[in-house]
């Protein structure tokens, strides 16, 4: 039996690990059979996924954390806009309702004007003609008594007339600051094309890692025009790192846009330019596989969906 057993360890297989120093230290050896090694291995691999998933765990949870962040910002900035956009559209509404009740009764107005006049004037000819003896004794009396009805009136039809022009500048004035408003949202598409690559984590097509990607790529071809989505005020331009040639503009209210991988830009900082404007053309500057244009929108620094206010199909 003790023959046996001892044929058993012989048989079975060892591995020896030797720690070997730069210096001249002593070699440490580590000696271990087939199982135990097979056991540090497979615990070893079990250990890495748990961390591994552990950090991608961590992961997730900050990003929903940044998410619900951004998110609840969005919808409080998204609601007291859309409500300040249908309380101004119905302004706008209510104006040019406003404004064609004005006209109509201007024009009554000025209807009733001409009438008093000529009302007047048949009054005072007739007058003139009855009373001719009576002016002749005593004109200056007369006269002056007319000159001062004649005076009052002219002040009333000045009156009137700087009452009219006071609530057509008015009501120029509302509706013009409403257009502003509305045209400094970012609705309008910044370029032909559709949308190949959207808002969030993906897959980076160049360094293969998943990162958040923080607009929308349009697909296009170089030279194509870009269009400033909103009116606002150029803030920067130029070159900037993996963005290549970008245009960044102010638009209020703590939105701006980006344009970026642009192959020629036509604005210059400080400039102001209108909803629809062409401000740059699209091109493959910066870190890109292919002509096209990134599209940003950021709400107080931080950028969020553009589809939001442009949409998925250009308009």
């Amino acid at each position: 039996m003790k023959r046996k057993k001892g044929k058993a360890q012989k048989r079975r297989k060892y591995f020896t690990l030797m720690l070997i120093p730069h210096n001249s230290g002593r070699v440490k050896t580590l000696k271990t059979t087939h199982p135990v090694l097979k056991l540090f291995l497979l615990a070893t691999f079990f250990v890495s996924v748990i961390m591994a998933l552990i950090y991608q765990l961590m992961l997730i949870k900050e990003e929903n954390l940044r998410l619900r962040k951004e998110y609840s910002a969005l919808n409080l900035f998204l609601t007291e806009q859309q409500k300040l956009a249908i309380q101004n559209l119905s302004v706008i509404s209510e104006i040019e309702k406003l404004e064609k009740i004005s006209q109509e009764k201007i024009e009554e107005f000025h209807y009733q004007i001409q009438n008093l006049v000529k009302n007047y004037i048949d009054k005072e000819t007739k007058t003139l003609a009855i009373n001719r003896s009576a002016i002749a004794s005593n004109p200056a009396i007369s006269f002056a008594g007319k000159i001062s009805e004649l005076k009052a009136l002219l002040k009333f039809l000045e009156d009137a007339d700087k009452e009219e022009d006071k609530l057509f500048s008015e009501l120029a004035e509302k509706k013009f600051e409403l257009e502003n408003y509305l045209n400094s949202l970012p609705t309008i598409w910044p370029t032909e094309g559709f949308i190949e690559s959207g808002f969030g984590n993906r897959l980076h097509p160049i360094y293969k890692k998943y990162h958040f990607h923080t607009g929308v790529d349009i697909a296009g071809e170089i030279g194509n025009p870009i269009y400033a989505a909103a009116s606002g005020t150029v803030i920067a331009v130029g070159k900037n790192g993996g963005y290549g040639y970008m245009v960044d503009i102010d638009h209020g209210n703590g939105l701006v846009t980006r344009y970026a991988h642009c192959s020629k830009i036509l604005v210059k900082k400080w400039q102001k330019v209108k909803a629809g404007e062409k401000i740059a053309e699209v091109g493959d500057t910066g870190v890109t596989t292919g002509p096209h244009l990134h599209f940003e929108i950021l709400l107080n620094g931080e950028p969020i969906d553009p589809v939001i206010f442009i949409g998925t199909e250009q308009n």
